[in-house]
């Protein structure tokens, strides 16, 4: 087998042959719980058209052979096409189950979580120093403090809809309790026609600003609803939300994994998918537009 021989090989059909079975279809694009690392919600896409792969998790992606070099831990071409052509051939094969250590994170390890809201000096100087305005911020987010191996810290609070945090401070960023998308409605029971996607809550937090400011090159015109994803990884979480909408506008980063988000909902939604990355392409996301810090 050569180099063009594998990249024909339909990547759906060489998964299933691993014993990967996607968990959900629409319009060519396969979903799977990702076979490069553990999860539980598919961040997995195939698009069997193109034959392209992307795992959202780790922001990487390519065709059958890119997807051997992760598969078999190796770079060298040769042993990628022997294994692909032996794995590729024959019946379905049991997926092995890989055994990993358990592990205890750090989000584990905090304890006497007091939640209040946003008030601490430190915070909002620093969302200050990230340009953001401090009364979008305290409407929206909270402020956290908890101990961490016999230390306390504190830390910015975003709230998500499944009572878990999305935390910042300088010095860290993560996630306590539960990891979820966070989704506002300009009007309660009910949706609007325009829906605004973001990547995380800094960028989303940026775009008020800009808009308080009355910056109308960036921002849509008109009323919107707003979801913010905290992380490209809950993808497929926010696609549950964006059906009902008219148009969907996507401010994510300027890079690959803001690329292949896009095309993505694009693929599940088509042309009432908007990419508004453009606005800000000389910036890698809306918080450096806002700073005036070009790529």
């Amino acid at each position: 087998m050569d180099i063009s021989e594998a990249k024909k090989i339909s990547i759906v059909d060489y998964l299933e042959n691993m014993g990967y079975t996607h968990v959900k279809m629409r319009r060519g694009q396969y979903w799977y719980r990702s076979p490069l690392r553990e999860e539980k919600t598919p961040s997995f896409v195939v698009n069997n058209n193109l034959h392209e792969w992307y795992d959202f998790g780790i922001a990487e992606g390519g065709d059958l052979i890119e997807l051997g070099k992760r598969m078999y831990n190796t770079n060298d071409i040769h042993t990628i096409l022997t294994m692909i052509e032996r794995d590729s051939n024959g019946l379905v094969k049991e997926k092995k189950i890989e055994v990993r250590p358990s592990y205890t994170s750090v989000e584990d390890d905090m304890i006497d979580l007091r939640v209040m809201p946003l008030r601490n000096y430190a915070l909002t100087s620093y969302l200050q120093s990230r340009g953001v305005d401090i009364g979008i911020a305290t409407t929206f987010c909270k402020e956290i403090h908890y101990t961490l191996r016999k230390k306390k810290y504190f830390a910015i609070a975003f709230p998500n809809k499944s009572g878990g945090f999305e935390v910042r401070n300088p010095y860290y960023k993560g996630c306590i309790k539960n990891k979820d998308v966070s989704v506002f409605y300009h009007t309660n029971g009910m949706t609007q026609e325009h829906i605004c996607v973001f990547e995380g809550f800094m960028d989303f937090l940026s775009y008020m600003t800009l808009r308080k400011k009355g910056n109308t090159e960036i921002c849509v015109n008109g009323i919107v609803d707003v979801l913010v994803m905290n992380s490209v990884a809950n993808l497929r979480k926010s696609m549950d939300f964006l059906e009902p909408y008219k148009e969907v506008h996507c401010y994510l980063d300027n890079d690959i994994a803001g690329q292949k988000t896009v095309e993505t909902f694009v693929g599940l939604f088509g042309e009432k998918v908007k990419d508004e990355s453009a606005r800000y392409r000389e910036y890698k996301d809306l918080n450096d537009l806002l700073r005036g810090k070009k790529r």
